[in-house]
């Protein structure tokens, strides 16, 4: 029989919502102020006839908001350091960037320079008046090593960047320290700064997703590395500066991010993120692709202001990006159930496309640091003088979401409680799989629910003070493999824009090698990215060879599907619908990663022969 019977027998009469799902079940519990059970694998239950009389929490899929770019922390200096220097580097990077063994972090916020959680206070150019003396050596020791090993670990991980402060010599105070602002006749300097970051970067392998113009433009802390920037400071940088010069050296699919500092500001909701948008007739607006929040100095619930901002500029993007927890706080189980309320559940549920903690690692003693909060807790804490380390409360708040949603996923619809009862935020995966994830912030009983998916249920017990991260469905994913070179199909970078190169890469279980099949007709299939939910596509719908292939949004073309006919032997060619031609790998008998791919008459040679090997 053809494989593509084969196939599409397996996907094609499969019901969209098939009885018996099974479904993937992670839990932690607690007792008193302590942990007991922390992220635990548990007996799947399956998805039935719709019965009985418990409260049901339906999930809505065809209900959806905003598109997600990913959970994490911060890799501080002080955390970088830490990690790197562990005798548990290894295992500690697996936890929190491992997709199959760990929590599979998909974002990461990142010091342009130093931080209050630095081991000393630096720029990449402390040296007037040029950057001819430019140069992230500092980062290179342990910083980028472990930015390298996280994108292996996890190829879907986005790296958002933002400094503390500019360079001493470009600020009116002269000073790293204390706030002070931006010379104006240094503006243009200081954007060219950004570009030799992402320049350096991106020739070290980590390419940058987004930055953001300023950490806390508000603080003039006098300890740590602070800058301060007004609202139509921030607008004018981005839309004359910042913007255009990205752009020039070819960053423009880099996202810029304003304001990034509280919820609330100088006593009520913030309305510097508004004033942005609207400086100057809106200038900054096709510059800037939205604004970040942290939850410090502002009420409970004030996550609320992200919602006022979204519907002001509903084409505009949020993201939470910092807030911590720390000694302060000695009650795990409450710590775990705040930091899921106000930091994760709060946000996104207001339209949040990230949520992340600030420092990945601390040590027992809150540092290493320069200055600021004596007392934060990192997600881990690493003690490398016993040679030890520790995942504390916060490490499990923030897995219980990146264990079951991917980066590219899309907020649904899903039914929420309120405080004291079960309390969810819902997803859809790129690869369709459906995750939910439920807390009972009842802290004195438990509470029985069942979860409605369309028009089936199970019903599931959840202890007083617990947190269950649910994760079902999504249609069969493969990697693409050459059957000369051995490497697989892979999106490069990866990124998630239209017309980004689809190019060969030594195999990995990262997202951006991973394709689901979906059938259209004829015994043709679009071939949709776990990574970006877009499609295996010939460029400009040529029928010439060597025409390149690309990912695209779905569009229906026919330069968009493909028929795999088998060659024998497991090998299948993959047939383009609108040119007969096959996906073939440019220049394959270097065998060398990152050759593109692109199509080519059917030759008969292991270059144009591909095995779809099940993930």
């Amino acid at each position: 029989m053809r494989f593509e019977v084969l196939l599409c027998t397996a996907l094609c009469s499969a019901p969209a919502l098939a009885a018996n799902e099974s479904v993937q079940v992670w839990l932690t519990t607690t007792s008193g102020s302590a942990l007991v059970k922390r992220l635990n694998p548990e007996p799947s239950p399956t998805f039935g006839p719709d019965s009985g009389n418990a409260t049901a929490i339906d999930v809505n899929p065809s209900q959806t908001y905003q598109t997600l770019d990913g959970f994490g922390g911060a890799l501080t200096d002080a955390s970088a350091w830490l990690i790197f220097n562990s005798p548990h580097r290894n295992a500690i990077m697996n936890d929190l960037f491992s997709v199959s063994g760990g929590s599979g972090h998909s974002m990461l916020r990142l010091p342009m320079g130093s931080s209050d959680f630095a081991r000393n206070h630096y720029t990449y150019d402390d040296t007037c008046c040029d950057l001819n003396d430019f140069s992230v050596a500092h980062d290179m020791p342990y910083i980028i090593p472990l930015l390298q090993q996280a994108r292996q670990l996890n190829p879907e991980l986005k790296i958002m960047a933002v400094p503390w402060s500019a360079p001493a010599w470009m600020k009116f105070n002269n000073s790293l320290l204390g706030g002070g602002y931006l010379r104006n006749d240094h503006y243009g300097v200081y954007a060219n700064y950004f570009v030799r970051f992402l320049q350096a970067y991106r020739t070290a392998g980590v390419p940058i997703h987004a930055v953001s113009l300023q950490n806390e433009p508000h603080n003039a802390n006098p300890s740590y590395a602070t800058m301060q920037m007004e609202s139509n400071d921030q607008s004018n940088f981005a839309a004359h500066h910042l913007r255009p010069a990205m752009n020039t050296a070819g960053f423009g699919g880099v996202k810029i991010l304003a304001w990034d500092h509280n919820w609330y500001d100088h006593g009520g909701p913030a309305e510097y993120p508004l004033e942005v948008m609207r400086f100057n007739n809106g200038q900054a607006q096709s510059a800037v692709a939205g604004v970040a929040y942290h939850c410090y100095e502002s009420p409970e619930g004030s996550y609320s202001v992200q919602s006022t901002f979204q519907n002001a500029f509903p084409g505009k993007e949020v993201h939470f990006t910092e807030c911590t927890g720390g000694a302060w706080a000695t009650n795990a189980a409450a710590n775990l159930e705040w930091a899921l309320q106000n930091n994760l559940f709060g946000p996104l549920r207001h339209h949040a496309r990230s949520s992340l903690y600030w420092n990945l690692a601390l040590d027992p003693s809150h540092g290493p640091r320069v200055g600021g909060c004596p007392d934060c807790r990192g997600m881990v804490t690493v003690n490398n003088g016993a040679g030890t380390y520790t995942r504390n409360e916060e490490f499990y708040a923030w897995a219980h979401l990146s264990k079951v949603v991917r980066s590219g996923a899309v907020r649904i619809g899903a039914t929420t409680l309120g405080n004291n009862e079960i309390e969810t935020v819902a997803f859809r995966n790129p690869d369709g799989s459906l995750a939910l994830i439920a807390l009972n912030s009842n802290d004195g009983a438990s509470r029985t629910f069942k979860v409605r998916w369309g028009g089936q249920s199970f019903t599931y017990t959840l202890p007083a003070r617990s947190v269950a991260s649910f994760k079902w469905g999504g249609a069969p994913t493969y990697r693409l493999v050459n059957r000369h070179t051995g490497k697989c199909v892979d999106i490069a970078g990866p990124a998630m824009a239209d017309g980004t190169a689809i190019h060969q890469w030594a195999c990995h279980s990262g997202a951006s090698q991973q394709w689901t099949m979906e059938p259209t007709d004829g015994g043709y299939f679009r071939f949709v990215s776990r990574y970006s939910g877009k499609v295996l596509d010939v460029t400009g719908a040529s029928t010439a060879d060597g025409a390149l292939a690309q990912q695209w949004s779905w569009a229906g073309g026919a330069n968009q599907q493909f028929r795999p006919v088998s060659t024998g032997s497991g090998w299948q060619r993959l047939e383009a619908r609108h040119s007969g031609k096959v996906l073939d790998v440019a220049d394959c008998w270097t065998s060398s990663d990152g050759a593109r791919l692109q199509q080519w008459t059917w030759a008969n040679n292991d270059c144009q022969q591909f095995r779809l090997e099940p993930m």
